[in-house]
């Protein structure tokens, strides 16, 4: 979990404060995050798994670098990994990029699954990126053919040098699969998120991002987040979007009406953080759940009527 925004605003600052403050009273009874800084962890898939069953190991990410949350395994990044394993998020004969990667679990995942290119990417500094291939050694070491399938880059989100060196890793190429585990709980970084998936994501139909997104700072955020992407023609795809609680449940996530791409709302959507925090549910209940869907380009985005 990381927010690789090259340059923080005052709001997302004192997100990660709040955060950083409040991570034992705000989750309660459940914490959505796994292991301590440096240490290994070991993700073992579902039963129901179809495919890339066997368990692999991480090492966690270290603690220092720059606030971002990269320093636990959080639900959102098994979840996702648990889909790849089970079928439900297909990455065979994909190329895929994972944004805000951290220990890269998901990436991983997509490489056992048959996934033809998987690039890692995280906050650009030495130490996060050092870790993520590291990572693809100690999990992957027994198929030097699928390490050498697998890289990992610095990406701060919108920056142009580290975006061509993330396209470079692909033979200069878009991706046909971009993956977001827990990249979307600040609010103020979603312009800089959405500039990257604009310049990453491949200008076809079939390309698509996967998302699973806990709900840190309220699911009023990942609205708000869905609500941006519509307006640079990035729309929900696929099947209904769904909640996943930690005792195995599903209900659906209604999807609020979205605005056509460049519409003249984007003023309006475009509101700093302010009331990022409030939530009806509990934060104990909501950090119970994350959602996950899919989009892509709308047909609007791609030329269409």
């Amino acid at each position: 979990m990381a927010t690789a925004a090259a340059c923080p605003s005052d709001a997302a600052v004192d997100a990660v404060e709040i955060f950083s403050d409040s991570l034992e009273s705000l989750f309660d009874h459940h914490v959505p995050a796994h292991g301590d800084p440096l240490q290994l962890y070991t993700y073992t898939p579902p039963l129901t798994s179809t495919g890339a069953a066997s368990s692999l190991t991480v090492r966690i990410p270290p603690q220092q670098v720059n606030e971002l949350f990269s320093h636990h395994v959080w639900n959102s990044g098994l979840r996702m990994a648990d889909a790849i394993a089970e079928g439900r998020l297909v990455t065979r004969g994909e190329t895929v990029v994972e944004l805000g990667a951290g220990a890269g679990i998901p990436s991983l995942m997509a490489a056992r699954a048959g996934a033809k290119r998987v690039v890692l990417t995280d906050y650009d500094d030495p130490l996060l990126v050092a870790n993520m291939r590291s990572n693809i050694a100690l999990a992957l070491g027994e198929s030097p053919a699928l390490q050498a399938s697998v890289t990992a880059e610095g990406h701060s989100w919108g920056d142009e040098t580290s975006l061509s060196q993330v396209l470079a890793a692909n033979q200069h190429s878009r991706f046909s699969l971009i993956l977001l585990a827990d990249t979307l709980w600040v609010s103020s970084a979603h312009d800089l998120l959405l500039s990257s998936l604009v310049r990453l994501l491949a200008h076809t139909r079939t390309a698509r991002i996967a998302i699973c997104a806990g709900f840190h700072s309220g699911r009023r955020t990942v609205r708000r987040f869905l609500r941006k992407a519509a307006l640079v023609g990035l729309v929900p795809r696929g099947s209904s979007w769904q909640e996943l609680g930690v005792d195995g449940r599903r209900r659906e996530w209604v999807l609020d009406p979205l605005p056509a791409l460049g519409d003249a709302e984007r003023t309006a959507l475009e509101d700093a953080a302010a009331g990022e925090w409030e939530e009806e549910e509990d934060a104990s209940r909501r950090n119970k759940w994350v959602v996950e869907g899919v989009l892509g380009w709308s047909d609007q985005a791609l030329g269409g009527p």
